[in-house]
């Protein structure tokens, strides 16, 4: 058994097949890990990609809440637009009905 050798001092090593095995170990170690890390940047690229879409639709919203904003503003304002509106036409009125009653008597 050539392959059992020491290479030291060519006598036949008791803890080669030990260290052949922690080899095989070590190489099922990195394929285990490789494939981990695989898994875990395919998740990273979908999170990102979920961010993206998250980022969009926020944007999106922000947009329609600064016209509903805008929209409801100009609503609040317009009875009293109407307000104005009906105490002029309710003063003039009175003023009217003042120098019709007073202005020619």
């Amino acid at each position: 058994m050539p392959d059992r050798d020491c290479p030291v001092n060519g006598v036949n090593c008791v803890s080669i097949t030990r260290v052949e095995a922690l080899e095989r170990a070590l190489e099922a170690e990195k394929e285990s890990r490789s494939r981990t890390n695989e898994k875990i940047f395919d998740r990273l690229g979908e999170l990102e990609r979920g961010m993206a879409t998250v980022s969009t639709q926020y944007s999106n919203i922000a947009d329609r809440l600064a016209t509903i904003s805008a929209d409801l503003n100009a609503i609040k304002e317009r009875p009293s637009k109407r307000w104005e509106t009906v105490i002029a036409a309710i003063i003039t009125g009175v003023v009217g009905f003042l120098l019709a009653r007073f202005g020619m008597g």
